[in-house]
This record gives structure tokens, C-alpha cells and sequence, in this order.
């Protein structure tokens, strides 16, 4: 498309209604229905679907060490009626093994994410993920203090996307010290219709030559610190992630960082952040990283995406962002507002997924959400995005 759909309109995001209506003490359902009068970049991560209208029918049970889910949704693209977050699970002590298509959000940041967020439909894939945060029982690795994770391997389905393409996850979350967390994180897709590489080739990193080399890689870090109480409420992130590898470790960053300040003001608990992000890379001497080396980030960013949207940052390749957004407990709904400033494709890709020339502007959203008796729960959000000239 040649300009973003939310640029220069203003309406209403009604985000729908959700009614819990718990059978026993081991199922639960929840009805959906959902419309929005705009198309703005992060929707789909601030509602959950992607498109004008919006319904479906959410089951779960959990018996014991055991947990299903069913999810049955449709939006008004034409699609078939879609399983997004259905789910089956086993849990072991602090593990749970699972298979289905579930959301994932890797990041310091709890809106946005370089790596995987819920911009894109969830996925169908099998999975570890440990529960919690715990200390490691031997004493070679106590040191690394409580620590949490997941793997995965999953199966995209898009366009673009070579048929039968495999995507391998890897999260570890460690706590060292007192308030600092660390988050490392990797993807990587491989095979398909048509492409050499294996598993195995990127399990061991030969995806530079080889049959191993039409696979690509994200990586980095993230890390988050919490001040003590005694000296302020706040906390502070950052995550850099790698496009590309060089001697085994992330090389050509991508950058998010932000600051988070909670606390109350007249009784009202409140939490405020201020957050930027880009995802443009620079041109380096050797010419192994920027816009056009041939694993840079458009290619990237337009592999690594699930039905036509990009896993990562909403903007896309070559875009960055500021937004300033608060979250408000009041005593009878919670309130949450956000302003921001987009500039997206600034270098003016023809094949960009947003916009095929650049476009900035800056974008407000004003939203309130209350629950009835622990019963249901209703969002509605107001929005409003105009360029700036």
C-alpha cells in the first residue's frame, strides 16, 4: 500500500466484549466479538485481531497436570475459521510441554518487541517452556541466580514463506542480582520447499555457507533493572537484537529502550513509560551490515513474518518510534492513553510491508476497560493518527 491506513483518520476502536462463564471449577469460556473503524500498524498486538469485525468462542479445562484449550474466531478478510491459541499441555514440576498456536512475547518492554510479539498471528508449534523463576538445583550454575525459558519449533504459514518453513526459538531468563533481569533470545527459520538447510545446521550456527546458508537468524539481549523501592519506582530496560552473525555471536543491531516509573498519585495506582525503538542498521566498513547486504534486515523482516505481518516491531524494517503511554487503576474502570511518534520506512523501500515511501506522523490512543463481578470484562478505545506535514 502506498500510505499507512491510519494516516490522516480518526475514529473508534471498540476492542470488544469478553464473557468468562465458568461450567465447574475446570472449564471456563469466554465469548468475543470486536469491531474497529481504523487499521492502525499495532492492532492486532493492542486487540487482538486484525481486521474491521471480529468473533469467537475461547474453552479451556485444566485437569490436574493437564491443560486444553479450543479457540474458534473469525474476522471479516475472507480467511477460514481460524484455531489461533488453541492449545494442549502437560506440566511436570516447574515445566510444561505443549503443542498448539500460542502468542509469545519476548522482550524487557511489556508493549513492544524486536523479536516476537504479538503483532502476527500466533503460530502452530510444539514447546518447553519452564514456569516461574527458580534456582538451578546444581551448584555449577546457582550462581546464575532464579532462571526461566522456553523452546519451540514451529511451522509458519504465509505468503512468501517457502512452503513448509521451520521456525526454532530459544529464550533464557536469568535474575543475577536483586532487580536486574537478563533475557537472551534467539530465532531462527530454516527449510521448506526448495532450501537446504536443517536443523541441525542452525542448531550448531553453519548458516553462513554451506546448505546451511539460505537459513536466517535473529539474536541478542535484552535486560531490565528495577530500582530499589528506597530510591524510586522505576524501572529501565533495553534490547538489542542482531540481524545477522559474525564469529558465532549477533552482529547488525536493531535497538529498543525504555524507562517505567509505577507508583500512586491520589490513591490512583498508575504506571507511566516512555519508549523508543528502531530497526534501522547502519552501514558498517566491511559492508556486512546496512540496507543493501544480502541477509540485511529487509530480507529479514520479510521472511520472518506469519500471514503477512512481521513478528517483530509492528513498523517494520527501516522505521523507528518514541511513545510515551500510562496505564490508570481508577475505582471503577482502568484507563490507558499512549502518544507516539512513527517514522516509518525512511529510506523509501518500494517493497516495504507498510508503505512503499516514507511516512512520520504522530499518532494518540485513549482507551477505558472494566470487568463486572469477575465475570466479563469490556474494552473500548478511541484513536486518532495524522502525519505530520
Amino acid at each position: 500500500m502506498n500510505r499507512l491506513h491510519c494516516a490522516g483518520l480518526c475514529g473508534l476502536l471498540w476492542a470488544g466484549a469478553g464473557l468468562a462463564l465458568p461450567a465447574s471449577a475446570q472449564d471456563s469460556w469466554t465469548l468475543f466479538a470486536g469491531g474497529t473503524s481504523l487499521h492502525p500498524v499495532d492492532q492486532r498486538r493492542a486487540l487482538g485481531f486484525e481486521t474491521g469485525l471480529a468473533a469467537g468462542i475461547d474453552w479451556q479445562r485444566r485437569t490436574g497436570d493437564f491443560a486444553l484449550g479450543l479457540s474458534l474466531s473469525q474476522e471479516n478478510d475472507g480467511d477460514d475459521l481460524r484455531l489461533d491459541r488453541s492449545f494442549g499441555e502437560w506440566r511436570t514440576r516447574d515445566f510444561t510441554l505443549g503443542a498448539g498456536a500460542v502468542d509469545r512475547h519476548w522482550s524487557p518492554s511489556r508493549r513492544h518487541s524486536l523479536i516476537l510479539s504479538r503483532n502476527a498471528r500466533p503460530f502452530p508449534s510444539v514447546y518447553l517452556r519452564k514456569e516461574g523463576f527458580s534456582d538451578f538445583e546444581t551448584p555449577l550454575l546457582s550462581w546464575l541466580g532464579p532462571w526461566s525459558g522456553e523452546v519451540f519449533l514451529g511451522r509458519l504459514d504465509s505468503e512468501g514463506n517457502p512452503t513448509g518453513t521451520r521456525l526454532l526459538g530459544m529464550r533464557l531468563q536469568i535474575r543475577p542480582v536483586e532487580g536486574l533481569e537478563l533475557d537472551v533470545v534467539r530465532v531462527a527459520q530454516f527449510g521448506g520447499a526448495g532450501r537446504s538447510s536443517s536443523l541441525s545446521d542452525v542448531l550448531w550456527g553453519n548458516t553462513n555457507e554451506g546448505d546451511g546458508a539460505d537459513a536466517n537468524q535473529l539474536a541478542g539481549l535484552g535486560l531490565s533493572y528495577r530500582l530499589p523501592e528506597s530510591i524510586a519506582p522505576i524501572r529501565v530496560y533495553a534490547q538489542a537484537i542482531g540481524e545477522d552473525e559474525a564469529d558465532g555471536l549477533p552482529s547488525c543491531f536493531m535497538y529498543l529502550a525504555g524507562i517505567e516509573a509505577s507508583g500512586q498519585v491520589l490513591d490512583v495506582p498508575r504506571t507511566v513509560t516512555l519508549e523508543g525503538a528502531t530497526t534501522e542498521i547502519s552501514t558498517t566498513e566491511n559492508g556486512n551490515c546496512g540496507p543493501r547486504h544480502r541477509l540485511c534486515q529487509r530480507v529479514l523482516f520479510r521472511r520472518i513474518h506469519q500471514r503477512g505481518r512481521v513478528m517483530g516491531l509492528p513498523l517494520d524494517t527501516d522505521s523507528r518510534m518514541i511513545q510515551l503511554s500510562g496505564e490508570h487503576e481508577l475505582p471503577r474502570f482502568e484507563l490507558h492513553w499512549s502518544l507516539a511518534w512513527h517514522d516509518i520506512n525512511v529510506t523509501g523501500r518500494d517493497d516495504h510491508r507498510l508503505t512503499s515511501q516514507p511516512v512520520e506522523g504522530a499518532a494518540a490512543r485513549l482507551g477505558v476497560a472494566t470487568t463486572w463481578d469477575d465475570m466479563g470484562r469490556a474494552d473500548i478505545a478511541g484513536r486518532c493518527a495524522l502525519p505530520v506535514l
